[in-house]
């Protein structure tokens, strides 16, 4: 081959790298300018539909307006003359300082072990596990004969199922002011989640070094998400899909996802009246527990301070300005969590989980959009592929 030849080559392949590059930057730049016009139409929408105001409820309330304590009865939203039908036999007796409440199914007994064997080297963590009523005899025998071994198990007289779980919160809140109400901070987990309570409570003594009672503090502020309206309920994320005649707003209020978040016994203790006083209005969207807890309740209460537990620049620039971005507080819950090292649901892993990741954003923000513009508009293999028996 002659020297002409070669140039010619090398001419072409110079050319042709610079046309890849060249093409590269286009797409980069194409994308560059969807994104932001995307965000511009979204903040306009934050802009023109602004989110609800709300009358500010008073931070005095006391346990006694709640909790009938000669009949040892209490209100949890709809549901009056709730009792506990178990609870452990001592409370904070020792000053405790955290309180770890996990949520949990009663079938779930190995999990319960994980995360007791993990929090008994630490001799100022209560824990303690809230179950609803079961009706199942043998189910609820092993509950008592595991109470008597352990005595951690608060069981309230609602019904245990998913959509019940934020009566269980608010059950385990009355709980805790009546028996760890000196307590610091509560520590609301899933019994699926494994935490780094080191890592958590470094940062709440870095972020509050004045203990702030006011509180309710998670890894991600979830800012201007939009509720799930598709109705692929066997999808990873339709498990979260609400229909427009509970929820009828644009975005949800802001809140912190239900994995892990920190409050104090006073910020508990408020939710749970706002829960009593607003049931009839609110009832609706109580199956969306984190969101309905951390987001609905909160709101009305003006006193009450979403935190990022992250302490420093790192954390202030999450509050401040990526939380109004949901794709970055998901992506940030899944990559970037310093306080929940596992968590998962079945056969779906959540932390670290790509599949997860990418499904919520294909659910989310493609097949979401599209059905919001028509039905018909759905894209059968993106819900075969994100379906729950799959992963």
């Amino acid at each position: 081959m002659g020297t002409i030849e070669k140039d010619e080559i090398s001419r072409q392949k110079l050319s042709h790298d610079i046309s890849k590059r060249t093409s590269l930057k286009t797409h980069v730049k194409r994308g560059i300018v969807i994104f932001t016009v995307i965000k511009v139409i979204m903040g306009l929408q934050n802009i023109i539909f602004q989110k609800p105001t709300f009358e500010n409820l008073a931070n005095n309330f006391t346990l006694e307006d709640i909790y009938d304590d000669n009949k040892g009865e209490f209100t949890l939203l709809d549901q009056q003359q709730v009792k506990f039908t178990m609870e452990p036999n001592t409370g904070c007796v020792r000053g405790e300082r955290f309180v770890v409440m996990a949520l949990s199914a009663p079938n779930n007994e190995p999990k319960r072990e994980i995360i007791r064997n993990y929090y008994e080297k630490y001799p100022d963590v209560k824990v303690v596990f809230m179950v609803g009523k079961v009706m199942d005899p043998s189910a609820q025998e092993k509950l008592v004969q595991e109470q008597l071994i352990h005595q951690d198990l608060i069981q309230i007289s609602v019904l245990d199922a998913y959509y019940t779980l934020s009566y269980k919160t608010l059950g385990s809140f009355i709980w805790i002011n009546r028996h760890c109400g000196g307590a610091t901070y509560i520590m609301k987990i899933d019994d699926d989640v494994q935490a780094n309570f080191d890592n958590v409570r470094a940062s709440l003594d870095s972020r509050f070094p004045q203990v702030n009672e006011n509180v309710i503090a998670c890894n991600a502020i979830m800012r201007n998400m939009r509720p799930w309206r598709h109705n692929h309920t066997n999808t990873v994320m339709g498990k979260w899909s609400i229909n427009k005649s509970k929820m009828s707003r644009r975005v949800y209020p802001d809140f912190c996802p239900g994995w892990l978040y920190v409050t104090t016994p006073k910020v508990g203790l408020g939710l749970a009246h706002v829960g009593k006083e607003y049931a009839e209005e609110l009832k609706y969207v109580s199956v969306l527990d984190d969101i309905f807890v951390t987001g609905y309740l909160r709101e009305r209460l003006h006193w009450v301070e979403l935190e990022q537990l992250q302490p420093g620049i790192s954390g202030n620039m999450f509050k401040n300005f990526f939380s109004s971005c949901p794709f970055l507080g998901i992506y940030k819950n899944v990559f970037h969590n310093d306080y929940v090292t596992k968590k998962g649901s079945g056969t779906v892993n959540y932390v670290n989980g790509k599949k997860f990741f990418f499904c919520a954003f294909l659910e989310y923000f493609i097949l979401e959009n599209l059905e919001y513009i028509h039905p018909k508009l759905t894209i059968p293999p993106i819900v075969e592929y994100c379906a729950r028996k799959h992963f």
